[in-house]
Parts: C-alpha cells; structure tokens; sequence
C-alpha cells in the first residue's frame, strides 16, 4: 500500500497550457486522487479493499500558466510556482487522509463497501476543494506576500505532521 506523489515538487513543466493574461490569477492547476485497488478481501464478517494505492496527479489539461511570468522575473515566476504548489499541497493533504482512513474501511457486501469508500473519498475532496478555495481568496492568488508567506508555514506544518490534514490550515 502506498500513498503516491505526496511529496511532489511542482515546475512550470506541469502547466503546459498558456493562460491568457489578464484573468485574476496568473496560473491555474488542477489536482486530483484516485483510488488504484485491484480486489477486496474477507476478514472475519467484513470485506475490506485489498493491497491499494492512492495516487495524487496532476490534471494535465487543466493546468496552465501565462507564459510570459513564468519565463520572466525569477521572484515573481518562483512565487507564483510556490502558490501553485501550495494548491497541490492542499489537495494532497485530503488525498493522504483518503489513503489513511481506507485501512480502516469495511463492509458487509462488495457493494457496500463501494458505497462507503466512494461516499469517504467524495467527502474529504469536498473538503480539500473548500479549503483550496479559501487558499485563494486569503493569499488574493498569492499576490497578498503576508498572507502567503502564513499559509506557506501552515501547509509545512500539515504535510510534516503525520496526523496533519486540511483542517489544520487557515
């Protein structure tokens, strides 16, 4: 079993789609989870999901950056960069607590355990998204340094902690 991607260190190189300037945000990324389990297995009464993987990835198609910040003014490109990741982070955060609590995952019937995993993983991704929201609005896309700079330490703190999660952020 293992949790993939958790530590990625995003480059421009994961936005390959060109952003026009002059929208609200000089970057946009999306990231998402899957679940990569290939059978269940009985325990006692309980059908629980086999060996499995969570596995954090990028939405190729939905990233993407104005070119000309990327490739221009080192500060502004590698903060711009880090917001980004700080949006990876975010989402990665909910995929590990997808990845901790599916241990712990049972059901009476395949169907019920479906049921349960599908209704989790829908949860907690409401939960990164909501928080991932919030990401944007208090740093304004990363132009408010400050507020940055705070949310930076915060997404840290989680992702080192073991037990961090989404909640633990602003």
């Amino acid at each position: 079993m293992s949790l993939e991607n958790f530590t990625k260190v995003l480059s421009w190189s994961n936005f390959p789609n060109p952003l026009p300037p002059g929208r609200p945000e000089e970057a946009t990324i999306s990231v998402t989870w899957r679940l990569d389990a290939d059978q269940f297995e009985r325990r006692g009464n309980a059908i629980m999901i086999g060996p499995y993987s969570v596995v954090i990835e990028t939405v190729a198609a939905k990233c993407a950056v104005v070119k000309a910040i990327a490739n221009g003014d080192k500060a502004v490109s590698d903060g711009l960069l880090k917001h980004e990741q700080g949006h990876y982070d975010i989402i990665a955060l909910g995929a590990r607590e997808f990845y901790k609590k599916l241990s712990s995952l049972s059901g009476a019937t395949e169907d019920e355990l479906n049921g349960k995993w599908k209704k989790m993983d829908a949860e907690l991704s409401q939960k990164a998204d909501i928080v991932d929201a919030r990401y944007d609005v208090a740093t304004n896309h990363g132009k408010n340094a400050a507020v940055q700079r705070v949310w930076n330490l915060k997404i840290e703190a989680a992702k080192n902690n073991p037990n961090g999660t989404v909640i633990d952020l602003p």
